[in-house]
């Protein structure tokens, strides 16, 4: 953590320490002498690895909807997903918006450690999944591409302006 001259300087620091902790937290294995079940930390992964999201639409597909940020989703030089326009919706409301304010998600969302061969997000049973294994890879893959040019992006967005205007 550091002080920032600019917004920009400060993504290349905060977007790559979301994805560290997150990366963290997917790797965790909890021990089942204190937890009720194995697994991760989910909960805190999803929700950092789906702030990354919105941060990267925020700026990539440049609006002020916060619910067209997750369109980054199926951008083709970023996550590239492939999900159609009610997937979106479905992880941005029972997944995303739950979880970060309410801290839970909705009944019949799912999240799972998944592998690196599941698609990131999945219906099973009438139940979307969130596969965070493989959603933290396609995030590792869309922060490089956007740091790599961030100044620039980022710089020649509306987003910026709003920034600076607070």
């Amino acid at each position: 953590m550091a002080i920032h001259p600019t917004p920009q300087s400060m993504l290349l620091e905060s977007l790559p320490e979301m994805y560290l902790v997150a990366k963290y937290c997917v790797e965790f294995q909890k021990d089942t002498s204190i937890w009720p079940a194995p697994g991760c930390y989910g909960y805190p992964a999803a929700l950092l690895l789906l702030s990354i999201v919105d941060s990267l639409g925020s700026y990539v597909i440049d609006t002020s909807e916060v619910k067209k940020h997750f369109d980054i989703l199926n951008h083709s030089d970023y996550y590239n997903l492939g999900l159609n326009n009610k997937d979106i919706e479905v992880i941005y409301n029972k997944h995303r918006n739950l979880l970060n304010h309410n801290t839970v998600l909705a009944t019949d969302a799912v999240l799972a450690i998944g592998t690196m061969t599941d698609p990131v997000f999945e219906n099973k049973n009438g139940n979307p999944y969130l596969n965070l294994q493989p959603f933290l890879e396609k995030t590792r893959l869309s922060l490089l591409k956007f740091l790599s040019n961030s100044n620039n992006i980022v710089t020649n967005s509306k987003q910026l302006q709003d920034i600076l205007k607070k």
